[in-house]
């Protein structure tokens, strides 16, 4: 069956516009890194319904007196400039989102850890990306 040039155009163009569509809802989901039997952090670059943008926070899923620990360090500079934490909570648990403004492009590092007591405990887990 032939199709005529305005045919192939409408179904390129639905097409694309499905794929852009069904691409910028997982672009925004929120990145995970997960502690295998604790918890995982959260990365939100941009905004999402209630969750606002460049924001983390830690969710603790097990009941063993450690607590989830998020940091993040902006610019990948060694120096930890947010902090979401569990700690003080009874797991099952996640933390508000902690957030606040990052320049489109600045490069990150999250950094999720086991916590007790404010000491970090040797599982960790990370994710690089940027705002």
């Amino acid at each position: 069956m032939k199709m005529n040039k305005v045919t192939r155009a409408l179904i390129t163009v639905g097409g694309a516009a499905g794929l852009v569509f069904t691409m910028q809802g997982s672009a925004w989901a929120a990145q995970t890194a997960t502690i295998p039997g604790a918890g995982y952090g959260q990365w939100q670059a941009d905004p999402d319904g209630s969750i606002p943008g460049d924001s983390i926070r830690a969710c603790d899923n097990v009941t063993d007196g450690y607590g989830i620990q998020v940091q993040l360090d902006i610019g990948r500079d060694g120096d930890i400039d947010r902090l979401a934490t569990t700690e003080g909570h009874d797991a099952p648990y996640c933390s508000a989102w902690k957030s606040g403004n990052i320049a489109e492009g600045t490069p990150i590092t999250i950094w999720v850890y086991k916590v007790r007591g404010g000491e970090i405990y040797g599982q960790f887990a990370y994710l690089n990306g940027t705002a």
